[in-house]
C-alpha cells in the first residue's frame, strides 16, 4: 500500500497540460506512442530560449501559515536504503507535510503537497548559475500525478524564513525524525511566482518520467549559516547531474 512517504508515480498525459500549451498535447501523445525521447531531470534552464506561455494555468498557492512537519534524513539508494554508509545524490533531508494541509491549484485542479526536500548544490541551473541549494515541493494530483515546484535558495538572507526554521533542526544521518511545529509555509515562496515549466522526471531512483516541473524564476534568500549546516551534512553534494534537454521546450509562465 503506497504511503505519503512513497515517491510518487506520475501520469504523463494528465500532467502535460500544466507544462505544454493545448496544441502540443496531441504531438506529445503521438511521440509517446512511438519511440520516446528521454525526459529526465534536472536540466539547464535558459531564460533567453524559453517560450512565453501566458495560456498555461496560473499557479495558485494554498499553503498554511501554521503547520507541523516531520523532518527526516532519507535515502533512495537501492544499494544503501538506510543511507548510513555513503552520502550522494540519492539522499536528502525531507519534511513530510500532513495530508490535506497544503496544496497548489492549477487549472481548477488541486495538487496536494506531500513533502519538500533539499539538494545541494542546486540540481537545475538558471542562465548558467548554480545556486547553493534547491528546494523541491512535491505534490500529488487528483489522479496520482506528480508535480514538483522547484525553488532556488541563496545564502545572502537575514534568516527567519521557513527554510531557516526547518534546516536549523537537521536530523542526524539515520537518526530519529525531528518535529517542527508552527511552520509558516505560506511565506516559503517568493512573491514573484513566475515559473519555468517543462516535462521531466524524478531526480532520484527510480527517476520516473512524466513529472510536471514548475521551477520558480525568483529565488529565496536564507541565512548563510543555515545553508552551511545543510551543506556540511552532504560535503560532496546530493544533486543529480544535468540531463540533456533533447527536443523538449521550456516554457515561461509569467505571474
Amino acid at each position: 500500500m503506497p504511503t505519503r512517504r512513497t515517491f510518487l508515480v506520475a501520469l504523463p498525459v494528465a500532467t502535460a497540460a500544466l507544462v505544454l500549451p493545448p496544441g502540443a498535447l496531441a504531438h506529445a501523445g503521438a511521440r509517446r506512442r512511438g519511440t520516446p525521447h528521454p525526459q529526465q531531470s534536472p536540466i539547464a534552464l535558459d531564460t533567453s530560449t524559453t517560450k512565453p506561455a501566458p495560456e498555461l494555468p496560473e499557479l495558485v498557492v494554498a499553503y498554511p501559515d501554521d503547520v507541523e512537519v516531520s523532518v527526516r534524513y532519507v535515502s533512495r539508494d537501492p544499494d544503501d536504503p538506510a543511507g548510513c554508509t555513503t552520502r550522494g545524490h540519492e539522499e536528502t533531508v525531507e519534511a513530510e507535510v500532513p495530508e490535506g494541509a497544503a496544496a497548489v491549484l492549477l487549472g481548477g485542479s488541486r495538487y496536494e503537497l506531500v513533502q519538500f526536500h533539499f539538494h545541494t548544490p542546486s540540481e537545475h541551473t538558471l542562465d548558467g548559475r548554480r545556486f547553493p541549494v534547491e528546494q523541491h515541493f512535491v505534490h500529488r494530483g487528483p489522479n496520482g500525478e506528480t508535480l514538483v515546484v522547484g525553488l532556488f535558495l541563496t545564502d545572502d538572507g537575514a534568516g527567519g524564513t521557513p527554510q531557516d526554521v526547518v534546516l536549523a533542526r537537521l536530523p542526524e544521518e539515520c537518526g530519529e525524525e525531528v518535529t517542527v511545529g508552527g511552520l509558516d509555509l505560506a511565506s516559503a515562496l517568493p512573491c514573484d511566482l513566475s515559473t519555468l515549466r517543462y516535462p521531466g522526471s524524478l531526480t532520484t531512483t527510480p527517476n520516473t518520467e512524466g513529472v510536471s516541473w514548475l521551477v520558480l524564476r525568483a529565488p529565496v534568500a536564507v541565512a548563510p549559516s543555515t545553508l552551511r549546516g545543510f551543506q556540511e551534512l552532504f560535503p560532496e553534494g546530493d544533486s543529480r547531474d544535468l540531463q540533456p534537454l533533447g527536443d523538449r521546450v521550456v516554457r515561461l509562465r509569467e505571474q
